[in-house]
């Protein structure tokens, strides 16, 4: 399975506990039911049921999703995930280190504000439709298998090849469709042959 990336802004806020002083951040790594921007010709939504059965074990918080740039982890205690009717809320102590520090002050001044999330798809874990109204491709997760990372990032871009992953599902569902419009093209000639 491949793994995506997905970058959105979820209103992350800061708290300092003066009187221990700690550096909590906290916010939605994903939103459930609401659609995405434009992921390079499809945009897609995350249903609740996604994360039902997705192993969430370990996870660590990122910085824009640099691995060598770990600000939490659920396994030290610095990172709480919930999920809940929104959709995947964090909760994180941030290291009292310079990138600790810098990334806190980021936030606290909205410079960033945004949240993005790795995960792997389940084995028929999307739909993906076409809509002529709207003349695009929409995509719904409903199956998430694994959550390794979520980051608080500075640009909301896509690598490439994780957006190219996600249209990997797109191309296959145009492959179909044209397939099939094919296969009505031939059993039309058929028809007209036979009369």
């Amino acid at each position: 399975m491949s793994k995506e990336i997905r970058t959105l802004g979820t209103g992350l806020e800061v708290r300092k506990l003066e009187d221990v002083n700690e550096m909590i951040v906290e916010g939605y790594a994903l939103r459930f039911n609401t659609w995405s921007e434009d992921l390079g010709r499809f945009i897609e939504t995350i249903t609740p049921e996604a994360l039902k059965n997705t192993e969430l074990d370990d996870v660590r918080l990122l910085f824009n999703h640099d691995w060598s740039n770990v600000l939490g982890r659920q396994s030290a205690q610095t990172l709480d995930l919930e999920v809940d009717e929104v959709g995947l809320r964090f909760k994180a102590k941030l290291p009292n280190t310079t990138l600790g520090r810098d990334v806190y002050e980021q936030i606290k001044a909205n410079n960033i504000n945004q949240c993005s999330f790795e995960f792997t798809l389940a084995e028929n874990g999307e739909e993906m439709r076409y809509d002529s109204k709207d003349s695009i491709y929409k995509r719904t997760i409903k199956a998430i298998k694994r959550i390794r990372e979520i980051s608080i990032v500075s640009l909301p871009a896509y690598k490439s090849s994780d957006v190219s992953i996600a249209l990997r599902s797109l191309e296959e569902t145009k492959q179909k469709r044209q397939l099939d419009l094919v296969q009505v093209e031939l059993d039309l000639l058929n028809l007209k042959n036979h009369k």
